[in-house]
């Protein structure tokens, strides 16, 4: 961030430390501690240039009578896994405007929150900094930074952002000298063209534009404080990213504003009830925009912005351009298609409906294909990562997984019949009964059965008998860190996750228990082809080869015969689970072959039905099977191999028991050595009573989930 301090860091010995609980005790000790912290801070705010450090040499400095023709700098490119350049990152986006072109409001917004004596001090703030280093120090942590907005404009000017002695003491030169050179206005103008308001914007001019599509000359109150804000964390209080924090940063400038006489406390209040409203410009990124801002972002957490724009750095990614062409028409086409069904049913209405598609390298992790949305232009919101959904039945398999890992079996029988449990705790308490999305119940049915067809009732009690925590111990395993709720309706994929965590569970399985967790960049060159970072795939074993691979049987099994049957279309061997949570408000369908794991989510952003009649099956599944056929049309068909440690026993399918391959009911299944000879196996439960365990007396279970 351009306008973080360089955090100064005391040492000493063990019996010097402060002791927190001792301070609050002690006024004196607390008084003394304070008064020793702040002299210790300056001294080694102003001393460092003084005593601990060579002063900058003056050829090492910019050419201050330059300072306010700022150079573009030269942009970063971005490789597809075949070395051809597909993107970039812009250094800037940047319109100089004149000081008084600059509302007042905006002036004053931005003073308030970055520095509110800057007409008052030098280049630095001494009063500042000793504020600063108390309530640091009163909080046991850095709760406030004492950089002045001269300090803010210095650092701009260095490409390196690494925080050094030296950096920091030519940092304090500079701003020295521009307060010596320049006038307090010349140096504003200065820094509100310069600083970095996120999304490639750089100066108040190009930020009034991206977020709000109009001149600064027309900013509103509200919005001239949102763009104030956003100086201190760009991407953390961006409107296009977070709405919530948005707000709350608005409201902290209002306030600033207010206590330093900027504004009235009556102005402050409408603008704070006004709500935050971007009307963003589109910036073409191309044909991955959403895959282009996740590297980005990636990019800036390690090098900074300023580097990341202005630095000319060669990006290579994971990207593969002919799954990303495809991705981006499979979603396209595929949410057209379900807005002209709709449209010629009368159910369209204002709003969009969205679609995500990932696609990952099965053995690597490497991502191949982003898309985030639908419209990139309307919304750059990346469902992919930053959407938390309910992923329905698509969360079962883990559940599965688990019980193999426990000794059962696809061959495992398990009553399809009524249950209830009783959740929450005190006055909330209540009885749940989960029921099958159909209303109809199959008695002893296998696992296989259970799960290929998506069978609530089943997959509940399955829980309920292997236990919540060792399916949420599986998910941790696979990935998952998102948070999950500890109850039976866990099975039933209640607990919201990401799109990206769903997919990389199913590369899991697709890869014989092997995570590769998912990444994007390989290789981040620098000037004179310096390599500043490299990856490579970290696969690690979270689960066993057999397991994994007597899942992935059962999950063919969907393809041929379950919920995901419109899937066959692929043509090849392929696995994969759909998800359709209650109301078809969000629709998934997860899927691999031995080679691509893909995964597909559509939905509202406002969380309404996508259509009474409408399943992931139905929906989800066509766009996958475009994406997949268009992805791997010159590769040729992989069959899934079978490890070592397991078997093939004919059983009958309607009572998981041995069986002849001449009965009209065999079924050839897959077992680990050593479960066939336990057949037949039986999971067991009473009927109608027992408790499901539960951190949340306020659950909201759903009664009957979607395939």
């Amino acid at each position: 961030m351009l306008s973080a301090d360089v955090p100064v860091t005391l040492r000493g010995s063990a019996d010097s430390r402060m002791t927190f609980m001792g301070v609050r005790r002690v006024c004196w000790v607390r008084t003394t501690w304070r008064g020793l912290f702040i002299a210790l801070l300056i001294s080694a705010t102003f001393g460092t240039a003084a005593w601990g450090a060579p002063l900058a040499r003056e050829e090492d400095l910019p050419n201050l009578p330059q300072l306010a023709i700022f150079q573009p700098g030269e942009p970063s490119l971005l490789y597809d896994d075949d070395g051809r350049i597909f993107g970039s990152i812009m250094p800037e986006y940047r319109i100089f405007v004149p000081l008084a072109q600059i509302p007042m409001k905006l002036r004053q917004g931005v003073i308030a929150a970055e520095d509110a004596r800057f007409y008052e001090h030098g280049a630095l703030d001494l009063q500042g900094i000793a504020r600063a280093a108390v309530k640091n120090l009163m909080s046991a942590s850095v709760k406030e930074g004492g950089s002045t907005i001269t300090q803010q404009l210095a650092k701009t000017l260095f490409l390196s952002h690494e925080r050094t002695i030296g950096r920091k003491v030519k940092e304090l030169q500079l701003a020295s000298e521009l307060e010596q050179r320049y006038t307090k206005d010349q140096i504003l103008e200065m820094y509100l063209n310069s600083i970095y308001f996120g999304h490639g914007a750089y100066g108040v001019e190009a930020a009034a534009r991206t977020y709000f599509s109009k001149s600064v000359t027309g900013l509103t109150l509200p919005e001239a404080a949102l763009l104030a804000g956003l100086p201190r964390a760009p991407g953390r209080y961006s409107p296009l990213i977070d709405i919530k924090r948005a707000k709350a940063r608005r409201q902290y400038v209002l306030d600033r504003m207010v206590a330093t006489g900027a504004i009235k406390q009556a102005q402050a209040r409408r603008a704070n009830l006004a709500p935050v409203s971007v009307n963003p410009m589109f910036r073409s990124k191309g044909m991955a925009p959403w895959f282009i801002d996740y590297v980005r972002a990636q990019l800036d957490e390690r090098f900074g912005p300023i580097v990341v724009r202005k630095g000319g750095l060669k990006i290579y990614t994971t990207l593969n351009a002919v799954m990303q062409q495809a991705a981006v028409k499979a979603i396209s086409r595929g949410v057209a298609a379900i807005a002209q069904r709709h449209k010629e049913q009368g159910k369209g209405g204002a709003a969009t409906l969205e679609g995500a598609l990932v696609a990952l390298d099965v053995r690597s992790g490497e991502i191949k294909a982003w898309v985030g949305g639908s419209d990139y232009s309307r919304s750059q919101f990346n469902r992919v990562v930053q959407a938390r959904r309910q992923p329905g039945s698509a969360f079962k398999p883990l559940v599965y997984a688990a019980a193999f890992e426990r000794g059962l079996t696809p061959a495992t029988m398990i009553d399809d019949a009524p249950i209830s449990f009783e959740i929450g705790t005190g006055s909330r308490r209540e009885t749940w009964a989960p029921e099958n999305l159909d209303r109809k119940y199959r008695g002893q049915i296998t696992l296989r059965q259970a799960l290929e067809e998506s069978i609530n009732v089943p997959t509940v009690r399955l829980i309920a008998a292997i236990g919540v925590d060792p399916v949420i111990d599986l998910a941790r395993r696979l990935g998952i860190t998102s948070e999950l709720r500890r109850e039976y309706a866990l099975a039933l994929g209640v607990s919201e996750v990401s799109l990206l965590e769903m997919t990389s569970v199913y590369q899991a399985f697709a890869d014989r228990g092997s995570l590769a967790p998912p990444f994007a960049i390989r290789r981040v060159v620098g000037s004179g082809e310096v390599v500043l970072e490299e990856r490579f795939p970290e696969p690690r074993q979270v689960m066993s080869e057999e397991v994994a691979f007597v899942l992935t049987t059962v999950l063919e099994g969907v393809v041929e015969r379950g919920t995901g049957k419109a899937a066959r279309r692929i043509g090849r061997p392929a696995a994969a689970k759909t998800g359709t949570t209650q109301a078809a408000e969000d629709l998934w369908f997860l899927g691999y072959t031995p080679s691509v794991v893909a995964g597909i989510w559509l939905g509202y952003d406002q969380r309404r039905s996508i259509g009474s009649h409408e399943t992931a099956g139905k929906v989800a599944a066509p766009i996958w099977v475009d994406f997949m056929k268009r992805s791997l049309d010159n590769s040729p068909a992989e069959p899934f191999l079978p490890p070592g440690g397991v078997v093939r026993v004919w059983i009958n399918r309607k009572t998981g028991q041995p069986a002849s391959s001449n009965n009209p009911d065999a079924f050839d299944e897959y077992f680990i050595q050593g479960q066939e000879a336990l057949l037949p196996s039986i999971v067991t439960l009473p009927t109608t009573n027992g408790s499901s365990p539960s951190t949340d007396d306020s659950v909201n279970v759903p009664s009957a989930y979607g395939h």
